[in-house]
């Protein structure tokens, strides 16, 4: 037995971080954290965004070195300077992004090994890989295609292929990095039942979620990091949710959902029967300026395609789309963006953002023409001024309007996706679960920022899968049951039973 498997088995702890400080240009992303991962057990690490989880998380793996502080992988001191990610892999320590990291052309069992595969003479040795595959889903107990490009399978299939890449090598240490952000409610509890298998050989699991409710569902222990500062662990068993929220916000959290707005305009945008083959069919829809009216429906029910052909996104073959009373035709997002529509999507990194741009020019994309000299020259005094009272308004946390996006946590990522359709004065705001992936005290900012934008007049249309939140957000639901409205939901009506039966095809 080695050094480092003694001391796993002796419960010394797999990960200890003393001290932990990470510095970088302007900012300081830890200060002075501890941290202690023990074997067989789910540890929670959460916190608002840009509050350092993923910094910790990367200062683990050795994508991040600690400016200053001790890091023990299983006992063992670590050489920071020298430790790099093809080290922390060596060590035991594997991670799972919330992001996807798969070639989408190639078949699972290709994503699994790639850069690992087995040669016999020559060639591949494909039966030993498809072998070693099965052996691997069959540990997860999951039954996933491999022999398909990972691009024709379900979200939480690929998420499934990316854990099992990410266990390949038999690590001891395994980040969760927001796993279940992008998952139904079903496959986040086969979430829950791998980490347990995971558990019972002795792994710890690091979890980092935005999701309180999973945090008490499937951890055993805790640590909450504030603005990147160490604020308490304990177990999960000794707190409540109440008491976890006040830890990382700082402050009681009252009020979750602000008051619906009743003063209502006009109906500004309305759908007529719309379809489009493989989504959706003969869709009726409206909503009026202040008023924000939600889309609910279980997964493949057509959400977010019909948000994606009212923004030209996506391809339509009957029906209507009516602007004010007027029919249209929006056969682009540009000529969506010119009757006053701006879309936030579900993937704001591919969808919402240009990643290689700074903060100024990501807010100022859709509303260029409005900063330039003489109708050629760009003023980028004025843009950069709009860009900041706008960020500032959402309460951003940076260091510079010239910082890139990528630096930038989830949660920030997203208010520069709004913020852009604000500075761009749009009348119709499209947000395809504007809260993913993002903090308790984030929400509430956001929550706060639809109903500001219902009471200014603008038209809201809602995609969350959260029944709590279309219900605390929306004036109307409307339930999308396989690319039909299946039930259209308001006043006393709006109730959880009430849209679960739709959800599920049942006309309560």
């Amino acid at each position: 037995m080695s050094k480092q498997q003694g001391a796993a088995a002796a419960g010394a702890p797999l990960i200890e971080l003393k001290h932990c400080t990470m510095e970088f240009p302007g900012v300081k992303a830890l200060d002075n954290v501890d941290f202690t991962l023990m074997p067989g057990e789910c540890h929670a690490l959460v916190g608002e965004n840009g509050a350092g989880k993923s910094t910790l998380s990367k200062c683990i793996t050795g994508e991040n070195h600690m400016t200053s502080g001790e890091l023990y992988v299983k006992g063992e001191p670590i050489k920071i300077p020298a430790y790099s990610i093809r080290e922390s892999q060596r060590r035991g320590i594997a991670i799972v992004h919330q992001e996807f990291t798969l070639m989408n052309d190639l078949t699972g069992v290709e994503n699994i090994f790639i850069g690992r595969y087995e040669k016999k003479l020559c060639f591949v040795d494909w039966k030993k890989l498809d072998r070693r595959a099965e052996e691997l889903m069959e540990f997860l107990q999951c039954d996933v295609n491999l022999h398909v490009p990972v691009k024709h399978l379900r979200t939480a299939e690929r998420q499934i292929i990316q854990l099992a890449k990410a266990i390949l090598d038999n690590p001891q240490i395994v980040i969760f990095d927001e796993l279940t952000a992008v998952l139904q409610e079903k496959d986040i509890q086969n979430i829950y039942r791998i980490i347990d298998i995971l558990k019972a050989q002795g792994m710890g699991i690091i979890y980092i979620s935005h999701r309180l409710d999973e945090i008490f569902d499937c951890c055993d222990s805790y640590t909450v990091l504030c603005d990147g500062r160490y604020i308490h662990s304990g177990a999960v068993r000794d707190i409540d949710k109440p008491q976890l929220i006040r830890m990382i916000i700082g402050r009681e959290l009252a009020n979750t959902y602000p008051p619906v707005n009743e003063q209502l305009g006009d109906v500004i945008l309305e759908t007529r029967g719309l379809t489009a083959p493989k989504a959706f069919r003969d869709v009726n829809i409206h909503v009026r300026a202040g008023e924000v009216v939600g889309l609910a429906g279980l997964l493949g029910a057509g959400k977010t395609e019909l948000v994606h052909a009212l923004y030209g996104n996506h391809r339509i073959t009957g029906g209507k789309i009516l602007y004010r009373g007027q029919e249209v035709r929006i056969r682009s997002p540009k000529k969506a963006i010119s009757y006053g529509m701006g879309l936030v999507p579900d993937e704001r990194r591919t969808l919402g953002l240009v990643m290689t741009y700074d903060i100024k020019d990501n807010t100022t994309l859709p509303s260029l023409n409005r900063y330039r000299k003489l109708g050629v020259f760009l003023d980028h005094e004025a843009a950069a001024k709009a860009a900041y009272d706008v960020n500032e308004k959402l309460k951003l946390k940076y260091y510079s309007l010239w910082q890139n996006v990528r630096k930038l946590s989830g949660g920030n990522q997203q208010k520069i996706v709004i913020s852009k359709w604000m500075l761009r004065d749009a009348d119709i705001f499209l947000l395809d679960e504007p809260t993913r992936g993002i903090d308790i005290g984030a929400k509430y900012e956001i929550y706060a920022l639809i109903h500001q934008l219902a009471q200014q007049g603008k038209a809201v249309i809602l995609v969350s899968p959260e029944m709590d939140e279309l219900i605390g957000l929306c004036n109307r639901i409307y339930i999308l049951y396989e690319g039909q409205v299946m039930d259209e939901v308001e006043g006393s009506r709006k109730t959880q039973e009430v849209i679960i039966n739709s959800l599920l095809g049942v006309k309560a």
